[in-house]
């Protein structure tokens, strides 16, 4: 399972997220609002709270490394 990077910021903090990211799909959920964003490639979803603060939360790729296995010899 992938895991979950998220963090809080302001609305201000917010607003200049909104200006840089394409914003593919936004709903407004009770008092506060939903925004499936694009940025840099990555998908970030952000969500506003009644209290003027918003929560970002974005999938983190796991990490592979670039060995390769190799498997075990039959003898």
């Amino acid at each position: 399972m992938n895991r979950l990077n998220w963090c809080t910021v302001t609305s201000a903090e917010l607003a200049l997220l909104l200006k840089k990211a394409k914003l593919d799909d936004s709903r407004a959920v009770g008092t506060s609002t939903v925004y499936q964003l694009k940025i840099d490639g990555r998908d970030v979803l952000a969500v506003s709270l009644p209290d003027g603060d918003a929560v970002v939360v974005e999938v983190v790729a796991p990490v592979h490394s670039l060995r390769r296995r190799v498997d075990p010899t039959v003898t």
